[in-house]
């Protein structure tokens, strides 16, 4: 970091300690550097920007920012590698919507016995279930029962912002264990 500006160094300084101002311009310029992928990730939006905000934390915490360009340059840099590889990632991702999942009449905390006959897709989902955290699963429920981040923080006793990346964090989980899942099913065949 020895090639950095002092401008960009207080700025890091200051985002690094939660500044209100330094966080406000680097938030504002991850929005700006997200905006063309927008229409693409629209169903992700919101968790895309959280998820930008931790990976520019961690990189800047890391030293992974070493001054050689300025850091609204960097920052827009690193956005743009992150949007497309979620791109690019979500054209091998199959999801089960919670939303159709419901519908199908298959409660997140369903058990083997009250399930509909079997489905590979339901299997699948069922073998997921098993590996998340219950805590998840409630969260997923209520989620899908169309409680607002709101309605949930009153339930759960955490903020909504922390809700919002519980619920990120859950779908990432259940996203590996997914993967895992057919990944062994693949060494398997």
């Amino acid at each position: 970091m020895s090639g950095q500006n002092s401008e960009d160094g207080a700025l890091i300084a200051g985002f690094l300690r939660g500044d209100t101002e330094a966080v406000a311009t680097v938030g504002d310029w991850l929005r700006r550097a997200a905006l063309p992928f927008r229409r693409r990730l629209s169903g992700e939006w919101d968790d895309l920007l959280q998820d930008l905000h931790i990976e520019i934390l961690d990189l800047l915490r890391g030293k992974g920012f070493r001054g050689e360009a300025r850091l609204k340059s960097y920052v827009w840099k690193v956005v743009a590698h992150s949007c497309l590889d979620r791109i690019r990632k979500a054209k091998y991702r199959q999801w089960t919507e919670l939303e159709e999942a419901v519908a199908a009449g298959l409660p997140l905390t369903a058990t083997p016995e009250r399930l509909p006959p079997w489905n590979p897709s339901r299997d699948l989902l069922m073998r997921v279930l098993e590996r998340t955290p219950q805590a998840c699963r409630r969260l997923w429920d209520m989620v899908a029962a169309g409680f607002s981040y709101q309605e949930m923080s009153g339930r759960v006793g955490a903020s909504e912002s922390a809700l919002r990346v519980r619920v990120l964090r859950c779908r990432q989980k259940a996203s590996r264990v997914r993967e895992e899942l057919l990944d062994g099913a693949r060494e398997d065949q």
